[in-house]
Formats: structure tokens, C-alpha cells, sequence
């Protein structure tokens, strides 16, 4: 009796497994269906009719202001200092222990004010620089070409026969001025090129990114804050500076220590730095400033031709008419001398 029941017990959990097995592959062939049919109906969607949003509509930004960002109905004020530090892995153990020591201070500054920490690489951007470095080396060669002519008909002045000592000496010491100026013109010009060189290798695309570490912190204006009195936007504005300038001192200050330089940010900036997380691809072609300091009418210019058609076309409709009158006359007096001969 003690083996039959033995036995039907490893039936019943034999059964039990099988169950369980037959369960779970049921339970995935019925996941793996659903996420079919979900992806072939995602796939059939025509998204063309899904209304399309802007990043920047998720970064509410009410004001750019000189030094910071001005957000949440202008109650809020953005602020940040970019940061260039050195190797640490290549300092000495003095330099090391002073950093670290000045990253203690750094953290007690912040207390318990929020702050964020940012770090990324971009493209150096020398374009600006180049381009006037070779503008000035453009001068630099025509001043020299000009100078060579000089002093081409200069010596040819100076071997003239009947040229006096006295006189010869004058063109002799201008012809040394020359020559002087011109050896000055060509280091400056070689020295220019070797710049633009140089800087075009480490400029674009193709160079080594640089690294940007910037701290972003904030205050916000709460009007509890200030219930004895009320403070208009001009004021809030002010108070805003005050305690950014401050925190952004602090800051700087603790940083400095630690070896490392800070400057603030300014609100160009800032919202440079904002729209290369959002518009990554046209932050990479094109500067804030670029943008800023362009005009949306620099390519139109002043021109009276709206006025000159308009009085072409006045005088045109007159001249038709003038015709038409001139016209319907001769007809008259043609009908009248045939009625009356």
C-alpha cells in the first residue's frame, strides 16, 4: 500500500511539472505574439499626423539675460562658471594634496545649495581667429609687395650717372630702411602662416575635443521671502544678480585653491550650452553669437524700385486711356464727316 501511494505521488508531481513547463512556455509564445502584433501596428502608424514639438518648448527660458537665464515666469535665475582645470595624474604629491584639500573647502561652500555638474567635450572653434589672422597676413603681403616696388625704383634712382655723393648717401641709407622693413615684413608673414597652420590642426572636426566642465546653480525668488515688503520686477532682477554674484565669487574662489580656473558663463553662453544638448547638430555648425549678433534684414537693403513700378505703372494706365480717348475721337469726327459731307 505504501509503494502504490509512493507512486501516485511522483505521478501527481511529475503531472505538477509538466503543468508548470507547459504554463510558462505558454505564458512566452503568448508575450512573444503580443510583441509582434505591437511592433507591426507601430510600424503602420503615420506619424505625420502626430503634432511635431521643439526641444526648446521643454526649456521654458523667459529672458537671456547678461550673465544668466531667466525661467518660470521670471522667478527663477540660471547662472553658471566654466572651469578649465590641469593633469592630476601628472602633479606632483604637494599639488595633489592641495587640490584634494581644496576640494573640501569647494564642497563646504556649497552647503546645501543645489548645484549641477556638467562635463563634455566639443570642437575647438578657431575660425574666428583664423580668419583674422589671415586677413592681417593678406595686408602684410601687400604692404610688402608695395615695398618692393619702392625700392625697385628707388635703386634704380640711385645708380643714375649723374647722381651727386651727397644724394647717394640719402638713397643709400633709405635703400638699408628698406630692406630692413622688408626682412621685419617677411618674418611677421611666416610667423602668421606658422600660426594659421597651427591653428587650423587644432581647430574642426578633425582635431582633439576639448573638454568643458562647467557648475550650473540657481535662485529662485520666493515672495514669502520678502512678505514685509514687495519688490517689482526691477528689483527682483537686481536681488538676483546680487546673490548669483555672490555664489559665483564663493565659487570661483574655492575652485581657484584647488587649482583649478573659473570664470562665469555668460547668458550667450548659457543658452549655447543649452542648445547643444537640444539642437545637437546645428549647435555644431553655428555659434549662439553668430546667431545673436546677426540681423534678420542684413541681406535686404534700401530701394525706391516699389516706387518706381508703381509710377510706371500709373503712367502706363494713362498713356491707355490718353490712347483710348484719342482713339474714340477720331472714330467721332471720322462718323460725323461721313453724316455730314
Amino acid at each position: 500500500m505504501q509503494i502504490i501511494n509512493d507512486l501516485v505521488r511522483n505521478i501527481q508531481m511529475i503531472a505538477a511539472a509538466v503543468i508548470i513547463i507547459l504554463l510558462l512556455f505558454g505564458g512566452i509564445g503568448v508575450y512573444l505574439f503580443r510583441t509582434r502584433k505591437t511592433a507591426a501596428a507601430e510600424k503602420e502608424v503615420d506619424y505625420s499626423e502626430f503634432r511635431r514639438k521643439d526641444v526648446m518648448e521643454y526649456v521654458k527660458l523667459d529672458d537671456v539675460g547678461e550673465d544668466m537665464l531667466v525661467s518660470d515666469n521670471g522667478r527663477r535665475f540660471i547662472a553658471a562658471i566654466k572651469c578649465q582645470g590641469f593633469s592630476f595624474a601628472d602633479a606632483e604629491v604637494e599639488e595633489k594634496l592641495q587640490t584634494i584639500r581644496g576640494y573640501v573647502t569647494f564642497f563646504n561652500v556649497l552647503d546645501n545649495n543645489p548645484i549641477q555638474y556638467r562635463q563634455s567635450a566639443r570642437d575647438v572653434n578657431l575660425d574666428g581667429l583664423i580668419k583674422d589672422y589671415q586677413e592681417q597676413a593678406a595686408r602684410l603681403q601687400e604692404r610688402r609687395f608695395s615695398l618692393n616696388l619702392d625700392y625697385t625704383d628707388t635703386k634704380e634712382e640711385s645708380e643714375a650717372p649723374d647722381l651727386l655723393a651727397e644724394d647717394y648717401n640719402i638713397y643709400y641709407e633709405k635703400l638699408k630702411q628698406m630692406q630692413r622693413e622688408l626682412i621685419s615684413l617677411g618674418y611677421q608673414i611666416d610667423q602668421l602662416n606658422a600660426q594659421i597652420q597651427y591653428m587650423t590642426a587644432i581647430s574642426g572636426e578633425n582635431a582633439e575635443a576639448k573638454r568643458e566642465e562647467i557648475y550650473v546653480f540657481d535662485w529662485q525668488y520666493n515672495a514669502v521671502d520678502f512678505s514685509s515688503q514687495t519688490l517689482e520686477e526691477q528689483e527682483v532682477y537686481q536681488r538676483a544678480e546680487a546673490q548669483l554674484k555672490e555664489k559665483a565669487s564663493a565659487y570661483i574662489t574655492a575652485l581657484r585653491n584647488c587649482g583649478v580656473h573659473a570664470k562665469r558663463m555668460t547668458g550667450v553662453e548659457l543658452l549655447e550650452e543649452i542648445r547643444r544638448y537640444t539642437h545637437p547638430v546645428s549647435a555644431a555648425k553655428g555659434a549662439v553669437e553668430d546667431i545673436v549678433q546677426s540681423a534678420y534684414d542684413s541681406i535686404c537693403v534700401s530701394s525706391d524700385s516699389l516706387k518706381e513700378l508703381e509710377e510706371a505703372a500709373n503712367r502706363k494706365i494713362v498713356e491707355k486711356i490718353v490712347q483710348e480717348v484719342r482713339t474714340d475721337t477720331g472714330r467721332r469726327q471720322s462718323h460725323a464727316r461721313i453724316t455730314n459731307p
